[in-house]
């Protein structure tokens, strides 16, 4: 081995451009491939955890909504007796207090059947009778000693939301890092200070999660069966059916509403697994072409093994041993590459990297070993083969050229192709993500802001209001329950008019007050806007009013409420889906939000006023204002970080190609050196010998756009269709691409150009 090691570090010494260009690309690629491999095993291992995880399930309906009316649980258990624990899941977040301190935690409300179906490890107090009564609290073990410290917590008493007291009764276990449900204690069910509803018509349901544990002989096909129609007598759901998930399939089912669960970014789970294959294969690529190309180029050393007795499986073997050790330099830095940039990553992922653990996993080092003796042998074998069928006075005379120069145009225009669909996609996402967050929304969103109501604060939404109006740079205050673009509750149901049944599968309800209107900067069309003395009234969006086709709203009542007016459109939904419709019901007693509207003049004094307000009532409430249009602009997040990791990647995808340019053009000035000295001594001008050396290149990136347009248009159609509302796929997109990419390839080879234009024509013809 120390032969082909002295031979591979003179060669290095000779030709630092080519490894460089070659061991560096390489080494950048799987860096970023291993810190992908990494996340997405992160993502993968979810729940897994569980010891239950391959017998459990969730109910859903047939149309993808997560949650099911409380009222069926013992239906379901009697029907299926195969279902061994059934638990309900609601999460919020409540304000709880000890010793006059008030903080934010996430609580849970479920049944004793949560212990056993998620395998709760109980660290302090008995687990027999837990959950069973309303006044019982379970706290996590770091939410026991945030608020306990090295105290005791069994016996404590904690006050939840207003004046709800209870004692904690057990400390268990913290979830896991790798669990989708989060908490930091758990009520009893029938004690919930919170809670999803779901009307029909007048009806209205308890909805929550259920999560069950089968028996592991149990056919889950025949359960499914069994509780598919249990919905259908029920109001509203007499077009529905029940059906049963994997639970190791909900981290990653993104299309659930209501959900009680964290779910994984599948869209960026997708996007880098797509991306972390191109990237590798353009890596092995690059690296492939270049080396082959360089060996193919080793004439003389050959030429001199050869006529020095060489036998041609000794330098067969020579070569190989020269591949696989650059491989494994390219692997080692690759590994130091990946640690040096984990930051930027785990900003992108938001998580931490541990690189070194990762490469531990057996997935990631079979990974690494495959491509380890895959790309080693390839790019040993392939110039072993080709050198070892010439003979010596051929090598010699250098009657043997490189004759695969094609197959590298084919690799560096595959290189381009996948550069130029990176970059239109990243202009597209750009251009969409600009297009959604400045799209009117129908109300007005400047100076307006919300804060959520917590604690005593809750029931004295009428007195706050009137003591903020009291400040001239508050100019209108509105409470709502829920809030647009954050509805917590919603129905559906039949309507007749004129003998024609309508039906509407999904209306927003929206509990609010006389100031709604007024905060929002909304029109009334048609009608009046509430009074402090209506009662079971309410105010429908015109998308409602046409789709109903009322004519007016004289008489008109819909779902228990009286139609008294109709307001303008306006967007309460993201732009995924289109503006839907809405019913404002008259309700100021059940509020959950103020908005409130300032006048722009001396923000944070204004925000001030508001929480010193706020804390009069109630003084640990987490003051934590957010105005409306930084709160739209945050919820493309999932798309700005599908954009940030095709940013880098494209980036990624640029270097290699430009590296891929760099080494081809250096390969081709070699190649054509004399042709270059006979055209200087001929008059030939330094542009003529730029043109000449460029124009390959040139028509390389002209085929790559030819071949990337289409294919970029048609993926980042596929991608629009997910928003109801988006930009278009501009001709000048595309352009600018073309252009980008045209440009960053001729000043890539222009360099190596210059320097075989400029050199003088004796010292090329002596070259010869």
């Amino acid at each position: 081995m120390a032969n082909p090691i002295k031979s591979y570090l003179r060669n290095l010494k000779n030709q630092k451009l080519i490894y460089i260009i070659t061991i560096g690309g390489f080494a950048i690629s799987l860096a970023v491939l291993v810190l992908i491999v990494t996340y997405i095993l992160e993502e993968k291992s979810v729940d897994r955890h569980l010891p239950n995880i391959n017998k459990m399930y969730r109910i859903r309906q047939a149309d993808g909504t997560a949650q099911i009316p409380q009222r069926i649980y013992q239906t379901i258990l009697k029907t299926a007796p195969e279902i061994e624990e059934l638990c309900l899941i609601n999460t919020n977040g409540t304000l709880y207090g000890y010793h006059g301190e008030k903080k934010s935690a996430k609580v849970i409300s479920t049944n004793k059947a949560f212990l056993n179906v998620f395998s709760i490890d109980v660290i302090r107090g008995e687990r027999k009778g837990l959950l069973e009564s309303k006044t019982d609290v379970l706290v996590t073990e770091s939410f026991a000693k945030k608020v306990f410290a090295d105290k005791n917590p069994i016996g404590e008493v904690l006050e939840f939301g207003n004046k709800e007291k209870k004692e904690v009764k057990a400390v268990i276990a913290d979830p896991p890092q790798t669990s989708s449900l989060k908490y930091d204690a758990i009520f009893n069910l029938n004690q919930q200070l919170f809670g999803s509803t779901r009307g029909y018509n007048e009806e209205s349901y308890k909805m929550f999660d259920a999560i069950f544990v089968l028996n592991p002989k149990a056919i889950p096909a025949k359960t499914e069966m069994k509780i598919a129609d249990i919905l259908i007598p029920y109001e509203g759901y007499k077009e529905t059916h029940l059906k049963i998930q994997p639970f190791k399939e909900v981290y990653f089912d993104v299309n659930g509403n209501n959900d009680q669960f964290n779910h994984a970014n599948l869209g960026m789970i997708r996007l880098l697994s797509w991306i972390a294959i191109v990237i590798l294969l353009l890596a092995i690529l690059n690296y492939i072409n270049l080396t082959t190309a360089f060996n193919n180029e080793r004439h003389k050393e050959i030429c001199i093994r050869k006529t020095s007795g060489a036998r041609n499986s000794s330098i067969f073997w020579h070569f190989l041993q020269e591949s696989y050790f650059s491989c494994f330099v390219a692997l080692l830095l690759g590994i130091g590459i990946a640690t040096l940039i984990s930051p930027l990553f785990e900003e992108l992922f938001n998580r931490e990297i541990n690189v070194f653990d990762a490469i531990k996993t057996p997935q990631i080092l079979l990974a690494i070993s495959f491509i380890f003796v895959f790309v080693g042998g390839l790019t040993g074998i392939i110039p072993a083969l080709a050198v070892t069928k010439f003979n010596p006075i051929d090598l010699l005379q250098r009657n043997v050229r490189l004759k695969n120069s094609n197959i590298r145009g084919v690799y560096n225009t595959v290189q381009l192709t996948v550069t130029l669909c990176l970059i239109i996609g990243l202009m597209v996402i750009i251009k969409q993500i600009r297009y959604v967050k400045t799209k009117d929304v129908g109300f007005n969103k400047e100076y307006l802001l919300e804060v959520g109501l917590q604690g005593k604060t809750n029931h004295k939404a009428d007195v706050i209001k009137e003591k903020l109006l009291k400040h001239p740079n508050i100019v209108h205050v509105s409470g709502t329950h829920g809030m647009p673009f954050a509805i917590y509750s919603s129905g559906s149901g039949s309507w007749k008019n004129d003998s024609i049944e309508y039906r509407i599968e999904d209306i927003a309800h929206l509990n609010t007050d006389t100031s709604f209107l007024s905060t929002f900067g909304l029109k009334v069309i048609l009608g009046r806007n509430f009074r402090q003395t209506d009662k079971d009234v309410c105010i429908i969006n015109e998308k409602t009013y046409k789709y109903l086709q009322l004519n007016n709203i004289e008489g008109k009542t819909i779902w228990g409420s009286k139609v008294i007016g109709v307001v303008q459109d306006f967007h309460f939904k993201k732009m995924y889906t289109e503006l839907g419709f809405i019913q404002l019901r008259y309700n100021p007693e059940e509020i959950s939000h103020l908005n409130i509207r300032i006048s722009g003049n001396d923000i944070p004094g204004t925000l001030g006023i508001i929480s010193h307000t706020l804390k009069e009532f109630e003084p640990g409430i987490d003051f934590d204002p957010v105005f409306y249009d930084d709160w739209i602009n945050k919820m493309y997040q999932r798309e700005e970080k599908q954009a940030k990791a095709i940013k880098i990647y494209s980036l990624m995808a640029l270097i290699l190609s430009c590296l891929g340019l760099l080494g081809l053009s250096k390969f081709s000035a070699v190649k054509r050196t004399k042709e270059i000295g006979i055209r200087k001594v001929n008059g030939a001008r330094i542009s003529e010998i730029l043109t000449m050396l460029n124009k390959d290149f040139v028509k390389w990136v002209a085929i790559a756009f030819v071949i990337a347009t289409p294919i970029a248009w048609y993926a980042m159609n596929k991608w629009l269709e997910n928003f109801a509302y988006k930009t278009e796929l501009s001709w000048w997109i595309f352009a600018l691409a073309g252009l980008l990419a045209l440009g960053i390839a001729l000043l890539t080879v222009s360099w190596q150009s210059w320097r075989a234009a400029t050199r003088n024509p004796v010292e090329a013809l002596r070259y010869e």
